[in-house]
């Protein structure tokens, strides 16, 4: 048991697919990983057959746009797994690329697990039947998605959250606002992603409201965490030519970024839970192309209340939800300025936030990795 096909189509994927590929190592050195990779798990040995940047589009028009190059990618991929069959197939996410491989794969012998559940209780309750076909194990981040694919006989293990795992209970504001070189009273983080889709969506969005922020309130300081250069070239010429009163800084450390600020301003996804369990208040964004927006209206297609994961995971609305034409700059200032004002609602959410944070804090990559190794080894 030592060779792997692995494959990772975002940023947070990269990440756990890194640790995954670490603590196997840790038990079978000799093991090999090979796949669709991002940079974290190219650093941890794997070698790269495509980059994880070219699966990472937004929305049904996105992945529309792509289509043909994401399944050229797809076809070449399974053409190289069945030339040279692995243990075993690890999918991180990016459900619509790796379950049909998956479910291809499974059907060849191949074992195949998929890590990171598809949010099928907030899309497309139906993909739950489907899930039996394409996977042998499925590792969830979440615990209440365990319960609810065992109803269906999918073979499910909560593992808990990797970012529950690297994130300390307690941050240290002031080291942070150190090592941002940050003197401000008020600190305000602005995410408007990494894609540049939802920059191009969001980023003036949050500018104009931290405008508005700056016009208010004295003694103010943004900081802007970004994934890649790239990312951080593009928001600095957007300052530049149009905000450039704005007091922002611009670092590759989320941590540092989150640790800092007194308030999160973001849009909505992964971003929130790390926000959450740096015990931040903060106000969600969700803002899509109207066709795509149209089409989830039209068809029906959300099925959950929240759409913010620290609502959606405590099962009660916590923190503001902005979406689409109720995401205004001025909509944004008004729930920024409640956070700020307010810091017995702050505590009161911090204590919500320490909860969530024990539930999801379980060595998610060494159970991930503890639990492969266990199926592969009962399969021989």
């Amino acid at each position: 048991m030592n060779k792997f096909v692995i494959v990772a189509g975002e940023s947070s994927g990269d990440l756990l697919g890194s640790r995954i590929i670490a603590s196997i190592k840790d038990n079978y050195p000799d093991a090999t990983f090979k796949g669709i990779a991002g940079p974290k798990m190219i650093q941890s040995g794997c070698k790269k057959w495509f980059s994880s940047s070219e699966l990472s589009v937004m929305g049904i028009f996105g992945v529309l746009k792509h289509l043909s190059r994401i399944l050229k990618i797809r076809k070449k991929l399974t053409q190289k797994i069945l030339e040279d069959p692995p243990d075993a197939f690890i999918g991180i996410d990016a459900p619509d690329f790796n379950l049909k491989l998956e479910e291809k794969l499974k059907h060849k012998g191949i074992k195949t697990i998929h890590v990171v559940s598809p949010s099928f209780w907030a899309w497309r309750e139906n993909r739950v039947k489907s899930l039996n076909q394409s996977t042998d194990l499925l590792l969830c981040l979440f615990p209440f998605e365990e319960d609810l694919l065992k109803q269906h006989d999918v073979n499910a293990v909560f593992i808990g959250h990797p970012l529950a795992d690297s994130i300390q209970k307690k941050v240290d504001v002031q080291s942070a606002k150190n090592s941002l070189d940050i003197k401000a009273k008020i600190v305000v983080a602005l995410m408007p992603g990494s894609r540049s889709s939802e920059i191009n969506r969001h980023a003036k969005l949050f500018f104009k409201a931290a405008e508005l922020l700056n016009n208010k309130l004295e003694d103010i300081e943004f900081v802007i965490p970004v994934v890649d250069s790239k990312t951080g070239e593009q928001l600095q010429k957007l300052l530049t030519m149009s905000f450039s009163n704005l007091n922002v800084k611009i670092t590759d450390s989320t941590h540092s970024a989150l640790s800092a600020s007194d308030l999160v301003i973001t849009k909505s996804g992964t971003s929130t839970l790390e926000a959450a369990l740096h015990k931040k208040p903060m106000v969600v964004v969700y803002k899509m192309s109207s066709l795509s927006y149209w089409f989830l209206k039209i068809f029906n297609i959300v099925q959950t209340e929240y759409i913010a994961l620290p609502n959606i995971l405590l099962g009660k609305k916590l923190v503001p939800e902005l979406i689409q034409e109720n995401a205004s700059s001025k909509a944004i200032f008004t729930e920024s300025l409640f956070w700020l004002s307010n810091h017995q609602k702050t505590k009161e959410l911090q204590q919500q936030f320490d909860l969530l944070h024990s539930q999801l804090q379980q060595n998610a990559s060494f159970l991930a990795a503890s639990t492969i190794v266990k199926m592969l080894q009962q399969k021989k």
